[in-house]
């Protein structure tokens, strides 16, 4: 994908108890931190080369996965500042909380472990279960799932003890996961086959459903169990509805990350070399609009509170304090 460095679309995230969103600037090793409800916003110092960043909306804390630096940056989610840097192993990528045990994992890229710090301590020890990208936290379940782009095998890991399970997704570039937490299935979109994997995650049953070329994110309407999948290569967004594609709507140029907004039926779109979000009506599949979004607009996160949308904009070269994230303007 020509996207820059930063692939994946977790370079930006939002708390939805407090309102603030975070967005990386990898450029100058920092965060900013937006009060999305009064648009206050500050810059803080992290590590080289942050990533990937995730909330636990318990405690409020922010957890960057820095990979210049190997470590990962723990901001306090009141005083906005870094109160502990936790090392890790290798290029630690993607980020993954779970609440009810505020314990946090982090994937290591081209290493052999995965990272998995204690929420309250903010120590850490190391799980052999290779190396890793993208993951995701199941927390009704206390297992994580870890994906890498060219591993053959989705790792399954319980959250306690450690122990893993290898589930096969087959060696086309697994790359972004997705739950539906209610209906117990896990999807990950493969790009390299064009397709989605839906897994059963109790009875362990998959599905593989087509999609568009180069699907790159995935989201799950939590009310309606509908999904969605932007596909990079052809302009478009797949609905999965159950195991089939029900719609394919056309949006911006090169669709990078998707966002869901349950509450009001609406669906969003980023579209990386169109330098825009697509806002789709997800009753009826409709592009209700295409907004500014900033420049090359890699991941999006809505605040379904206020129905607010923001973007995760990568810009390069920039100058330092050069805006990260753009509040895009989708109406009502």
């Amino acid at each position: 994908m020509q996207s820059g460095t930063l692939l994946a679309d977790h370079g930006i995230a939002f708390n939805q108890k407090t309102g603030k969103v975070y967005a990386v600037d990898q450029e100058h090793g920092s965060v900013m931190v937006i009060d999305g409800r009064n648009g206050v916003a500050k810059r803080v110092k992290v590590g080289t080369h942050p990533d990937c960043i995730a909330v636990n909306t318990v405690t409020g804390r922010a957890y960057i996965a820095n990979s210049g630096s190997g470590n990962v940056s723990v901001l306090d989610g009141g005083t906005d500042q870094v109160i502990a840097t936790v090392k890790t192993d290798r290029r630690p990528y993607y980020v993954g909380v779970n609440e009810a045990t505020n314990k946090v994992f982090v994937s290591n890229t081209f290493s052999r472990v995965m990272t998995v710090i204690d929420g309250e301590t903010n120590t850490s020890k190391e799980l052999p279960v290779g190396s890793g990208d993208a993951l995701i936290v199941d927390g009704k379940s206390d297992k994580v799932y870890l994906l890498g782009y060219e591993d053959p095998n989705l790792r399954v890991i319980d959250g306690t003890t450690g122990a893993t399970t290898k589930e096969p997704v087959g060696s086309v570039h697994a790359w972004a996961p997705a739950i539906d937490a209610k209906r117990r299935v896990l999807y990950v979109t493969r790009s390299g086959t064009a397709d989605v994997l839906a897994l059963g995650m109790d009875t362990h049953e998959p599905a593989v459903i087509k999609v568009g070329g180069i699907p790159s994110a995935v989201a799950v309407d939590a009310l309606t169990h509908r999904v969605y999948v932007a596909n990079y290569a052809d302009d478009t967004m797949s609905v999965i509805d159950g195991r089939r594609v029900v719609a394919t709507v056309k949006v911006g140029k090169s669709p990078q990350s998707v966002a869901v907004d349950a509450k009001r039926r609406r669906v969003y779109v980023a579209n990386f070399h169109g330098d825009s979000v697509t806002v789709i009506d997800s009753a009826n599949n409709r592009v209700l609009a295409t907004k500014a979004a900033g420049k090359n607009p890699y991941a999006v996160v809505v605040d379904e509170a206020e129905g607010t949308v923001f973007a995760g904009n990568m810009t390069r070269p920039s100058p330092e304090g050069a805006p990260v994230f753009t509040q895009v303007e989708v109406g009502r």
